[in-house]
């Protein structure tokens, strides 16, 4: 009897989910963690459901309200933390684009620099000058940006308008 208990917990350690190493700037808190491709799968307006494919192949629903910001992100590497829900899922408390289109990129809403300009305020609370393409940019938005390392916008995405 003892060695089936301890099997069957054996078996039910294997079975909880993996929580991966906290990237750059997320909180470091015992919270559930996917880091994963973006997927968005169903039909609008009632069946749609968004997914974040881990490296293996195991897809993590995200729920709450910030699944409709990470559904924006279809097809960016990202990492969600949050509690965990019915089914699986996870309820996204945060969220951080690690890529695009297998470049890296930085994430934060847009400032008017005092200099002029704009800026990225990290959610850490650094901040990121920001040149190159910005004419579509407007402040308030958050958005992810790729660039040089000195962060000349080449490409972005707006996350919220």
């Amino acid at each position: 009897m003892r060695a089936a208990l301890l099997a069957l917990a054996v078996a039910l350690g294997a079975c909880a989910p993996r929580t991966p190493a906290p990237g750059p700037g997320a909180p470091q808190t015992a919270e559930d963690r996917v880091v994963g491709t973006v997927r968005v799968t169903g039909s609008l307006p009632v069946d749609v459901q968004v997914n974040v494919q881990e490296p293996g192949g195991r897809f993590v629903r995200v729920t709450g309200p910030l699944a409709a910001e990470v559904r924006r992100l279809s097809g960016a590497v990202v990492e969600v933390w949050g509690r965990p829900a019915a089914g699986g899922a996870i309820e996204a408390a945060g969220y951080e684009v690690r890529s695009v289109d297998g470049a890296p990129v930085v994430m934060g809403m847009v400032e008017r620099a005092a200099e002029g300009g704009f800026q990225l305020r990290r959610r850490d609370g650094s901040v990121v000058r920001l040149t190159g393409a910005t004419s579509q940019l407007r402040v308030g938005q958050k958005v992810w940006v790729q660039g040089a390392s000195t962060v000349q916008v080449q490409s972005y995405g707006v996350i919220t308008p």
